[in-house]
């Protein structure tokens, strides 16, 4: 009885959370939301579909990358609050730009983490929206990255270094540099992500239309309701060439 009203809740409460049926209270249904985590691997199988993922060390590429932009550029670069880019505002850019690529990219390890862990066959339209939105926001970034490289580097070629430290002319250097790199970097992303994308569009079409039939049942064999089944060589289902009649109550 008391299991039977598990099951027979409208609520649909998860049997696991028995506590909660019994208070009449419902879990959240992570399956609705395209939260449910992978059952069809262990640890160790999600432990190695993390380490096969590319995405997640071009994401740990951009990481370093973005670090010693914007690194170099706010020890260095920056003398007394100079930036020494021909005295112009090209370090408060880079510094930005190399600073907010950085959060991206933690944010987005995250969600490569999420799709390798979270199995979404539920809710595919979930998944197509969080690559859509990695394209998106990386397909901009690595056009800012292509603007910090362009400014910082016109405004290098117009600075002169003579007398200075040599630490201070490699690492404007290093900043010029590795802006280019963060932008083959970007796009490695954006490429990645548009593979990605184009894979669950594919596998939501062959669930779509590889399904069951129209109607969920058998067809019924040649021949209309009111006529008896024909069998091979046009004989009657009743043997013998007679039609079958119902017994007489």
């Amino acid at each position: 009885g008391k299991h039977a009203e598990y099951y027979g809740r409208q609520g649909s409460c998860e049997v696991t959370s028995r506590a909660l049926c019994d208070r009449g209270e419902e879990e959240v249904d992570f399956v609705s939301m395209g939260i449910q985590f992978r059952s069809d691997a262990g640890p160790e199988q999600l432990a190695k579909d993390l380490l096969l993922s590319p995405l997640i060390y071009i994401r740990l590429l951009g990481i370093l990358c973005s670090i010693i932009v914007f690194g170099c550029v706010a020890d260095k670069v920056v003398v007394s609050g100079t930036c020494t880019y021909n005295g112009s505002n090209a370090c408060d850019f880079a510094i930005a730009v190399g600073v907010i690529g950085f959060l991206f990219c933690l944010a987005f390890l995250v969600k490569d983490v999420m799709l390798v862990v979270i199995d979404y066959s539920n809710s595919l339209a979930v998944k197509k929206v969080i690559i859509i939105a990695d394209i998106v926001v990386n397909g901009l970034w690595a056009f800012m990255w292509f603007v910090c490289f362009a400014y910082t580097a016109d405004q290098l070629r117009r600075t002169d270094y003579a007398g200075t430290p040599t630490s201070l002319r490699n690492c404007a250097r290093s900043g010029v540099a590795f802006s280019f790199f963060c932008i083959l970097i970007w796009i490695a992303i954006v490429v990645v992500n548009i593979i990605l994308l184009i894979r669950v569009i594919k596998g939501s079409d062959r669930d779509s239309q590889g399904g069951t039939p129209a109607s969920g049942y058998a067809s019924f064999p040649e021949g209309t309701p009111d006529q008896p089944y024909q069998g091979e060589g046009g004989e009657s289902g009743g043997g013998g060439g007679q039609q079958y009649s119902p017994p007489e109550y």
